[in-house]
């Protein structure tokens, strides 16, 4: 019987995970193309962030938020994944630093409204990149619940 509840709390936490995730994601990197795209426009015509800001604040955002997420939900306090369960949060100060500066200086009119609708899209889709690698577990409960690992391993 407990077996049927735990599938059952599975398949809609999963399900929850992925409609926000198919929202949050696309919007939040969207923003951020287009943000970056805007900032690019008010460099220099001969400068080659130009060129290079709207593909690679998107791109920043997506790998080290799901780097920094992945390595947090897979890592325990005996054995840490990736940059482990303390040492995650530099690459998401970068990330949320980046994408204040994107919609900022990437708004047409740099005033309170831009700074609150880019906080607003920024964690939206923070939110959605961090339960990615969750969504993606196939032992989705056991994920989001990490146990501590054993001394002995074997």
């Amino acid at each position: 019987m407990e077996k049927a509840k735990t599938g059952l709390a599975d398949w809609a936490m999963r399900v929850l995970l992925w409609l926000y995730a198919l929202v949050s994601i696309p919007l939040y990197l969207w923003f951020l193309h287009h943000a970056g795209d805007r900032w690019g426009q008010q460099l220099p015509a001969d400068d080659d962030l130009r060129f290079w800001l709207p593909i690679v604040v998107p791109l920043a955002a997506f790998s080290f938020t799901t780097m920094s997420s992945t390595s947090w939900w897979w890592s325990t306090e005996d054995r840490p994944f990736l940059l482990g369960r303390k040492h995650w949060r530099f690459m998401m100060v970068f990330v949320v630093a980046l994408s204040l500066m994107a919609g900022f200086f990437g708004s047409a009119h740099q005033d309170v409204i831009a700074v609150l609708l880019t906080v607003m899209v920024t964690i939206i889709g923070l939110v959605g990149l961090w339960f990615l690698p969750p969504a993606l577990s196939p032992r989705l409960l056991t994920t989001l619940r990490p146990t501590k690992a054993s001394a002995n391993p074997s």
